[in-house]
């Protein structure tokens, strides 16, 4: 029998309970009432633990984690000052944030005050028929109740009293993180890297446009504080990602503005951008770390460890510079202005597509995209110049933006199904992609860094060649799996999606011979 899981928006009162079971049986309460603590609610920026229906409590130095799916009441000795999962010892709270999140901090949400209540529900002979714990959580002048029954085997009917006597003291039951913010009054961040987006089918595209690239500033800008507090990485990786959907609108959406803005704007966006790029490149190095240590010779690790001690003190430089730029005057004025630029939009000069409705343009554009991605993997072979491949990255990743732009036009299930197909191409070309820059990089620091090593160079070149001998072998992987995954991609299934989604009756689509 399952647990019922509830949220009571009042504090438990054993004596109401108590009068609705005697009226139901000759049965008793045990309960045993913990001390109020205070404490603190933690979730991640992205609420991770919200979406995942559980609520993380750090009271002091002890974590407690209530499963609203399970009704699994958990808890762990913890330290005070920890940010990751990967930061605790190990333990029944650890194992489950482990598979929640695994790169993002988990941040203070409220101050809040907890009682724990376990409770047995105990017949006329003294035993035990059912159990239940509540916890009482408080927030201001606010409390609530949120709890779990347990059943035991062969008192099933004890079960269902204790469960109705609950439900007619007000419990109802509860899987929703949400109905317990709600009644406690806490207000969560609502954040998603990708916004949700509403766009209407016969609109003209500039206006669909605006939409788009208004959303991503505004996700942009909500990661600036994340990225000058340097609470986790992904704040810089989502700020950045946002920014470069707003670029890759300008370019994608051809003719929507006129040509003088659009360089202009592109450059505006790219300007933004410049200054993290070797903080995000530093990142990926150092979140990578264990799994470089596992790829090379373990006779090079000394000088792998030199060098990555050099990438974490570079990393403090590069992020003191960037947080000096987001915090500026300058960035905030141009930022702010770019930001009302698009969230008004009439001041940027229409070009001639502008004026297309956004389904026909979107139609268009998405298959002239898949015509070009489709010619250049046709064409790949082993003999075939690496920098084709590149090629062939860039415009799957362009084809990827235009679908996901431009998915509030078209049935979910069907635009999820194609970019899910596209998702497996596309990633294997990013490794083939960031095993070659991460090459790059290294022969950079071989060429021009050398100096920083002081009596260590020898050792930091034999890891950094090592190191690049086993990402060269991972890159030439990745490049012989290119055409199994675009196969994948050129399915029957596939193309007959999309010419169901992208032909539009009485258009013509210079790739349609393409499917």
């Amino acid at each position: 029998m399952e647990p019922f899981i509830y949220h009571l928006p009042v504090v438990l009162s054993t004596k109401k309970i108590q009068k609705k079971i005697l009226r139901l049986q000759s049965y008793r309460l045990s309960v045993e009432k913990g001390e109020k603590l205070e404490g603190v609610l933690l979730d991640t920026f992205d609420e991770e633990m919200f979406f995942a229906a559980k609520m993380l409590f750090q009271v002091k130095q002890r974590l407690f984690l209530f499963d609203l799916q399970s009704g699994q009441l958990i808890d762990q000795v913890s330290k005070e000052d920890w940010s990751f999962a990967r930061d605790l010892q190990n333990g029944p709270v650890t194992s489950l944030l482990k598979r929640v999140s695994c790169l993002r901090a988990f941040l203070p949400v409220a101050s809040i005050q907890l009682c724990f209540e376990h409770g047995l529900l105990l017949d006329d002979e003294g035993k035990t028929r059912a159990r239940f714990h509540n916890l009482t959580i408080g927030h201001g002048r606010n409390s609530v109740g949120v709890g779990s029954t347990q059943y035991l085997r062969g008192y099933t009917q004890a079960h269902k009293d204790l469960c109705r006597s609950l439900q007619k003291i007000g419990a109802k039951a509860c899987q929703d993180v949400g109905l317990v913010y709600d009644s406690l009054g806490i207000k969560g961040e609502q954040y998603t890297a990708k916004p949700p987006i509403k766009l209407n089918p016969e609109a003209p595209v500039k206006e669909s446009a605006q939409i788009i690239i208004n959303a991503f500033i505004l996700t942009a800008r909500r990661n600036e504080k994340g990225v000058v507090a340097d609470y986790d990485t992904e704040f810089l990786h989502d700020y950045r990602v946002s920014f470069r959907k707003v670029r890759s609108v300008l370019s994608l959406f051809k003719g929507v503005y006129k040509l003088k803005d659009t360089v202009r704007l592109k450059q505006d966006f790219a300007a933004l951008m410049q200054k993290t790029n070797l903080l995000r490149d530093l990142d990926v190095y150092l979140l990578n770390k264990e799994k470089y240590f596992n790829m090379v010779p373990e006779d090079t690790h000394e000088g792998l460890a030199i060098l990555f001690n050099y990438f974490e003190e570079e990393r403090k430089k590069e992020h003191k510079i960037v947080s000096k730029v987001i915090r500026s005057k300058v960035y905030n004025r141009e930022v702010t202005r770019l930001e009302k630029l698009f969230a008004n939009g009439s001041t940027i000069g229409s070009g001639p597509k502008g004026g297309e409705k956004s389904l026909a343009f979107a139609c268009r554009v998405v298959m002239s995209r898949y015509g070009k991605v489709c010619k250049i993997a046709r064409s790949i072979d082993d003999k075939t110049e690496d920098e084709v491949v590149h090629e062939l990255r860039i415009n799957c990743k362009k084809l990827r933006y235009l679908m996901e732009f431009f998915s509030p036009l078209f049935p979910d299930d069907q635009i999820k199904t194609l970019i899910k197909s596209l998702k497996l191409l596309q990633d294997n070309l990013g490794n083939f992609n960031d095993y070659s820059v991460q090459q790059i990089f290294l022969r950079q620091v071989l060429s021009e860094k050398m100096i920083d090593f002081g009596g260590w160079e020898i050792k930091v070149a034999e890891s950094v060649g090592a190191l690049t001998a086993m990402l060269n072998r991972l890159q030439l992987k990745e490049r012989r799996q290119v055409m199994k995954n675009f196969a994948r991609f050129d399915s029957f299934e596939t193309r007959e999606i999309l010419k169901k989604l992208f032909h539009i009756e009485g258009s013509v689509h210079e790739n349609n011979s393409l499917l």
